[in-house]
């Protein structure tokens, strides 16, 4: 075998946390030794996210789902893995691992790995999903959730045998830090003077991300401290149910904060705009390991977040950021004005936050582990 032919499965060709990294893992595979593709049921003309991956020369595949239980989008995803020759197959999320057991296991002999990314959405599959999501994870080659807490969860919910789970924590690119447009610049953007704090949350809107948490503290926060602005960055999508972004907008004008809080949408250059904020925030009601949050962490950023599973394993209360009890308006305030009204606070915390990426998540250890995983499937 010259190259083994990696097939990555995602629900959705959207920039969210799991298809981030899906990307990054992707993109920075050793070319020697493999080739890597996506296959995606959802689309959403995201064509900036969409060229990315070609950019690195990573082949999109688009299999369409018309309905529950679709067969003709297993048929496809069998097609996909036969005519390239796929060796392996990462699904990411519960749903992939479904439409890609019947091409892996049924179809054809392929191995498949299945990655987790989230306590809540393996919380919500249905008893009956339960039942058979079990007997399918024990067939597999391998079962992954981006953290402890996931994996555990995995083994609680579905009854996986511990030979079969492994946990690979989500990491993000230290190279890359720091190599953006100049920072005066990027606030020139915004209109931002030199002495207007930045408060920063990078999330799509859903639901699970609390957006709406978030903007009640900020309005008290904007009563204690006058020069604080606050970027939203991401998107809701047209027709999910959990788009929550015009009730973000309407909760900005209906409170009149349409100069204090700015929405950016989707953007390409997070790191830039990471670079001019002062404090990152976090308010999600349930994360897996939040990409997000890490490449903040990264920059050097002290951070605030709800104290749920995925966002409390990676923020030491009082040593690089602050927990917050989810639903706490006055908790998440004092924990912004405590951060934004102390320089030498705000710096203390962003190092050890530095610190902490630097030493337990990088995203170069992270792509080592899935290809020691990639080539161990292989060879046994």
């Amino acid at each position: 075998m010259n190259k083994i032919n990696i097939l990555f499965v995602v629900p959705q060709l959207e920039k969210g946390g799991s298809e981030t990294l899906v990307y990054n893992i992707a993109s920075r595979l050793d070319r020697e030794r493999f080739n890597a593709s996506v296959a995606y049921f959802h689309y959403y003309n995201n064509e900036m996210f969409k060229n990315a991956f070609h950019n690195q020369n990573v082949r999109l595949h688009h299999v369409q789902i018309k309905g529950s239980a679709d067969y003709s989008a297993m048929l496809g995803m069998a097609r996909i893995i036969r005519d390239n020759d796929i060796h392996i197959v990462n699904a990411h999320h519960f749903i992939s691992m479904v439409y890609s057991y019947y091409a892996c296991k049924i179809a054809s002999r392929r191995r498949l790995v299945y990655t987790e990314h989230s306590i809540w959405e393996i919380n919500r599959v249905s008893f009956k999903w339960k039942v058979l999501g079990g007997l399918l994870m024990n067939q597999l080659d391998c079962v992954m959730g981006i953290s402890e807490d996931v994996t555990n969860a995995l083994r609680r919910k579905f009854h996986v045998r511990d030979k079969n789970t492994i946990t690979i924590r989500n990491g993000v690119d230290l190279e890359g830090v720091n190599q953006g447009r100049d920072i005066k610049a990027v606030r020139n953007e915004f209109g931002l003077n030199d002495d207007m704090k930045i408060v920063i949350m990078v999330a799509n809107f859903r639901k699970i991300k609390n957006h709406m948490f978030l903007l009640r503290g900020y309005k008290d926060l904007n009563k204690k401290l006058k020069n604080v602005k606050l970027l939203l960055i991401g998107q809701g999508t047209d027709g999910d149910p959990e788009n929550t972004e015009n009730d973000v907008r309407d909760y900005v004008v209906e409170n009149g904060l349409c100069e204090n809080v700015i929405l950016t949408g989707q953007r390409s250059d997070v790191p830039d705009l990471l670079s001019i904020a002062d404090v990152f925030c976090l308010t999600s009601q349930s994360e897996g390991l939040p990409i997000s949050m890490l490449e903040a962490m990264s920059v050097g950023l002290p951070i605030v977040g709800t104290n749920v599973p995925g966002i409390r394993d990676v923020i030491r209360h009082r040593k690089n950021g602050f927990l917050v009890n989810l639903g706490d308006h006055e908790d998440l305030t004092n924990a912004l004005y405590q951060l934004l009204s102390d320089e030498q606070l705000r710096r203390q915390y962003g190092q050890m936050s530095k610190r902490i990426v630097n030493e337990s998540y990088s995203l170069s250890q992270c792509v080592a582990r899935y290809q020691d995983l990639f080539l161990r499937l292989i060879t046994n």
